[in-house]
């Protein structure tokens, strides 16, 4: 099932609000931002969501609602705090002023999380991180199916646009056959006798079948049918395997087209180019 790089997944639960939010891109790459006293915790945060993102770009952000609700505990750097202290109460006396609790207690530094305290809101956290995790992962999936609706349809259309150049194979070779022929009848009008018609004809065949576009019609049909099988797996990360199969139903279009004899056939090939180009478009949001 195709599960789209593009989601979010928002939890708020023992006092932290978790959001995660999903885009499209190339590798995996995921970002968390903690509030600073938790940054010792971002690794295993990483690590979490890394466990259903194989590719994209994953912005995680988690912040506190309320300090009670957590029950953190803070741990006073007293050293540092004396050090600021007699600093400020220095400057206060020589420029003049006072200094308050407030000035000291704002300076970063001072108070920070109690690192026993990390260890202890782990657990707290993971929870709304796992509930982040899954509303996010329904949403890639939800987005997914739409994006696989869109593209099987467009691969139907893909298929009959197929099957409609397989009835100008036959044509394509006969007007091929008789514009050559014509050209050397023209070439060779005034030297009758110099060339055996048949060598001729057969010369003539020979350089038609150049022409022919079965074996491409047929590789077409081969890597069509290949991605169908592909979007349609139970496999999680199929956005890369679809995007080469693009490739090479774009690489069999391309040889058709700079064969074609047709005006008709021409309108078809660009006619599946486009479309080719619309399924590229979504597969670029695809894992």
């Amino acid at each position: 099932m195709p599960r789209s790089m593009t989601g979010f997944g928002q939890a708020d639960e023992n006092g932290y609000n978790v959001e995660i939010k999903g885009v499209n891109h190339r590798f995996r790459d995921t970002r968390v931002r903690l509030p600073r006293e938790l940054s010792a915790l971002e690794i295993p945060v990483r690590d979490m969501v890394n466990e259903v993102i194989y590719r994209g770009k994953a912005d995680i952000t988690i912040t506190r609602n309320t300090q009670s609700a957590t029950g953190q505990k803070m741990a006073i750097n007293w050293t540092l705090a004396q050090d600021y202290y007699d600093d400020l109460k220095t400057m206060a006396g020589r420029f003049g002023g006072e200094v308050t609790f407030r000035d000291i207690i704002l300076i970063p530094g001072i108070m920070a999380e109690d690192a026993h305290d990390i260890e202890e809101q782990w657990p707290l956290l993971q929870f709304p991180i796992q509930k982040a995790i899954e509303a996010f992962s329904t949403s890639r999936i939800e987005e997914g199916k739409r994006l696989k609706a869109d593209i099987v349809e467009r691969l139907e259309s893909l298929l009959a646009m197929h099957k409609a150049m397989e009835s100008y194979t036959k044509e394509l070779l006969d007007t091929y056959r008789e514009r050559l022929k014509s050209h050397l009848d023209n070439l060779l009008a005034d030297r009758p006798g110099i060339i055996d018609e048949t060598r001729m004809e057969q010369e003539v065949a020979i350089l038609a079948d150049k022409s022919d576009i079965t074996e491409e019609l047929v590789r077409l049909n081969s890597h069509i049918t290949s991605f169908t099988q592909v979007i349609g797996s139970p496999e999680a990360s199929i956005g890369r395997r679809l995007d080469f199969l693009l490739q090479e139903i774009n690489r069999e279009l391309n040889t058709i087209g700079s064969k074609c004899q047709i005006t008709a056939l021409s309108h078809i090939v660009i006619d599946a180019k486009t479309e080719v180009e619309k399924i590229r478009e979504q597969v670029q949001n695809i894992e």
